[in-house]
C-alpha cells in the first residue's frame, strides 16, 4: 500500500491535517491504533455511550485562538459560552468552604453543543472512506530509498506495511519514542529531548456528575470550585443549553493512587460535591469518570507525574538529521503558540501539511 503521505493519530490534529490534504488533492491515509476517532476528545452521556459530556477538551477562547471558531464555523456547529453565572465556592479544608460572591471571572471560554467530539464527528464525516485506519497501531518506521516504511500491526485482519514519501506524526513525542521503533534509530539527543517533553492530559482524570436540573443555580452558585482538599481541584458547571445539567471536575490525586478505585473516587467526590454545592450533590443520575493516565494510547510510565503548570511547547516540530523532512511532528505538543490546546492542534496540522506538501 502506496501512500504521499501518511498520518499517524485521527485525533483532532490528524483530522485537521487530513482534512487540509483532502482540500489540496493530496493523496494520504491516516492510521489510527484506537477504535474511534478522536484521541484525546471524548464526549460521553448518562450510558457510557456518545454523548455531550466532555471527558477531555472542553473549551476555546474565541478572542485569542483564531482557528477555531473558524473551524467550528465552516463545519457548521453550534457553540455558547461556559456557563459562570454566581458565587464560586472555594474550599479551605474539609469543614471550611468559603463564598465568593464575585464568581469566576469571564474568560470568553466557549463551548461545543453536543461535546467537542461533535467537532471531531465533523472532520471525518469529510473524510472519504478508506482514508481512515481505525484499529491500526504504527509499530515501525524505516526509511528507504523511496520514503519511508511504516510497519502497522491491525487491530483485526492482518499486519501491514504503507510505503510513504514523508510521514506526519500527531502523537505526543514522548508516546512516539515509547512505542514505535526507528531504522535507522532517532540520534539519543532527540530521542530524550522528545521524552522529556509531558503530555498534555496525559497525567489528568476528569470526573462528570449528571443531575437531573442544575440546583445549584437555584442557591445563586455558578457551579465554579476550587479545593485544597480534594479528590476534586477545579470544579465547573458542564451544563449545556439542551437540558443536560452537570458538574465536571479535574481530580487532583495523583495518578498511581487513583489507579484501580474508580468506586472510592466516586464516592469521594459525590461527598466533596455535597460540601461544596449542598445536599442535592448527593443524587447524581449517573457519574462518569475518564483516566487518561491509565490510557495506554495517551500515558506512559513517564507520565504519572501531574502537570502543575502548562509546560513550554513548540520546539519539536520535525527531527534534525537522517529523519529531517521526512517525518514531522503534527500533535498539539508541537504547536509553537497554543501547544497543549485544542487551537495548538490545528496550529501544529497546518504546519505540518505545509512541511509535507
Amino acid at each position: 500500500m502506496y501512500h504521499d503521505i501518511a498520518i499517524i493519530g485521527a485525533g483532532l490534529s490528524g483530522l485537521y491535517a487530513a482534512r487540509l490534504l483532502q482540500q489540496a488533492g493530496a493523496d494520504y491515509v491516516v492510521l489510527e491504533a484506537a477504535p474511534r476517532t478522536g484521541g484525546r476528545i471524548l464526549s460521553l452521556g448518562a450510558d457510557g455511550a456518545r454523548g455531550p459530556c466532555d471527558m477531555g477538551p472542553s473549551w476555546f477562547w474565541p478572542a485569542y485562538q483564531p482557528r477555531m471558531p473558524s473551524l467550528v464555523r465552516e463545519l457548521g456547529l453550534r457553540t455558547f459560552p461556559q456557563a459562570n453565572t454566581g458565587a464560586l465556592v472555594w474550599e479551605e479544608s474539609a469543614t471550611e468552604c468559603i463564598r465568593y460572591e464575585g464568581g469566576a471571572p469571564d474568560d470568553g471560554s466557549m463551548r461545543i453543543h453536543g461535546g467537542t467530539a461533535t467537532l471531531i464527528d465533523s472532520l471525518a464525516a469529510e473524510i472519504p472512506a478508506g482514508r481512515v485506519l481505525l484499529g491500526h497501531r504504527v509499530t515501525a518506521l524505516r526509511q528507504t530509498p523511496q520514503g519511508i516504511s511504516v510497519d502497522v500491526s491491525a487491530e483485526t485482519g492482518p499486519d501491514i506495511t504503507c510505503e510513504a514519501r514523508i510521514v506526519i506524526c500527531t502523537l505526543p513525542p514522548r508516546l512516539l519514542t515509547q512505542t514505535v521503533t526507528f531504522d535507522p534509530p532517532l540520534p539519543e539527543a532527540v530521542r530524550s529531548s522528545w521524552t522529556a517533553v509531558p503530555t498534555w492530559m496525559a497525567g489528568n482524570a476528569k470526573f462528570v456528575a449528571i443531575y437531573e436540573r442544575a440546583f445549584w443555580r437555584d442557591a445563586g452558585l455558578s457551579g465554579e470550585g476550587r479545593s485544597r482538599v480534594g479528590p476534586l481541584v477545579e470544579i465547573h458547571d458542564a451544563s449545556d443549553e439542551h437540558g443536560l445539567a452537570a458538574l465536571t471536575a479535574f481530580v487532583g490525586t495523583p495518578p498511581q493512587a487513583r489507579m484501580g478505585a474508580d468506586e472510592h473516587l466516586r464516592d469521594a467526590a459525590i461527598a466533596q460535591l455535597v460540601r461544596l454545592f449542598g445536599p442535592p450533590a448527593e443524587h447524581p443520575v449517573a457519574c462518569l469518570i475518564r483516566d487518561w493516565a491509565a490510557d495506554p494510547l495517551v500515558a506512559t510510565a513517564d507520565d504519572m507525574q501531574p502537570l502543575y503548570a502548562h509546560p513550554e511547547y513548540g520546539r519539536h516540530a520535525s527531527p534534525p538529521g537522517e529523519w529531517a523532512g521526512r517525518l514531522i511532528l503534527g500533535g498539539s505538543e508541537s504547536a509553537p503558540t497554543y501547544g497543549g490546546y485544542m487551537e495548538g492542534a490545528l496550529e501544529a496540522a497546518e504546519m505540518a501539511v505545509a512541511a509535507a506538501t
